[in-house]
């Protein structure tokens, strides 16, 4: 009995040598996978500071500034304030820049074209008090790393190729889709529809819901719908709220405005068609 514990006991002993001996190759394994990332990414420091002290990033694209600001969480657009952002753009750009490494600093040599020109990229960071301008040049056809300049620094870098992609973005890439009126399918309680005024109260059917709380494809502030065609007026009502949407036809686009919101907002085509087919099947009933 003895000699069987015996047995038993030093089986124990063996599985937690090994499972401890596996635990701690686990980990070795993890620590040089990330050793191996880092070192793929670039070890020299460009830009290192906390997401959250992050107030400013300037990006100009192809002849075009966009002036990002960070606060309380979110972003806004100082060129335009009211233009609805794709929060998870901005972000992604946040965090290329809170931790951007160079893999190979170099010096430039006379004569050779690095990419830098008029037109290149330039972001501009401000974390923590201090800004940082950073210009993206060419790619290195035998690495497909990108030349890099940094303003105030006579060294020329090269950084991951994906690094610039997140920043190669116009205004119309850093609209966010959203519903403008902020309605749900769930929180609808009545419609009342408007057509070459006549007025009728369709059925509230899924794909009435689903329309009228569809998200827009893109926002002009300040849009005026003058020169386009009305189609028809939602009086939309919840238990909280009356809004009023109205549908336009343009030359090669469907718009919506919101009564009270003073941009001018592009709709899908199967949102508008779902509008009126709603609005023709109350006329018939």
């Amino acid at each position: 009995m003895k000699t069987k514990q015996r047995t038993l006991l030093g089986l124990l002993v063996l599985v937690l040598l090994l499972g401890g001996a596996l635990a701690l190759l686990t980990r070795q394994n993890q620590k040089a996978e990330q050793a191996a990332s880092e070192a793929a990414q670039g070890t020299i420091p460009l830009s290192s500071f906390a997401a959250d002290d992050l107030t400013e990033i300037v990006v100009t694209y192809n002849g075009e500034t966009n002036t990002l600001h960070s606060a309380d969480g979110g972003w806004t657009l100082a060129e335009d304030p009211a233009y609805h952002l794709d929060e998870t753009s901005c972000n992604t750009m946040r965090t290329a820049l809170a931790a951007l490494n160079a893999k190979r600093q170099l010096t430039e040599e006379p004569g050779e074209d690095y990419g830098f020109t008029a037109d290149s990229l330039i972001v501009t960071v401000t974390a923590a008090g201090e800004t940082n301008t950073f210009t993206f040049g060419a790619e290195n056809a035998a690495t497909g790393d990108i030349y890099l300049k940094k303003a105030g620094d006579d060294a020329l870098y090269t950084v991951v190729g994906t690094k610039a992609s997140c920043f190669e973005v116009r205004k119309t890439d850093l609209f966010g889709a959203f519903n403008p009126a902020g309605l749900t399918s769930s929180a609808i309680e009545a419609v009342t529809l408007t057509k070459n005024g006549e007025t009728l109260t369709p059925e509230l059917t899924t794909e009435l819901l689903s329309a009228l709380s569809s998200y827009v494809t893109s926002q002009t502030t300040d849009g005026d719908p003058a020169g386009r065609k009305e189609l028809a007026a939602a009086v939309v009502q919840t238990a909280d709220s009356t809004k009023t949407l109205t549908y336009y036809e343009g030359m090669d686009n469907y718009y919506l405005t919101v009564a009270g919101d003073t941009s001018l907002y592009t709709v899908d085509g199967s949102t508008v068609q779902t509008i009126l087919a709603a609005d023709a099947a109350a006329a018939d009933s």
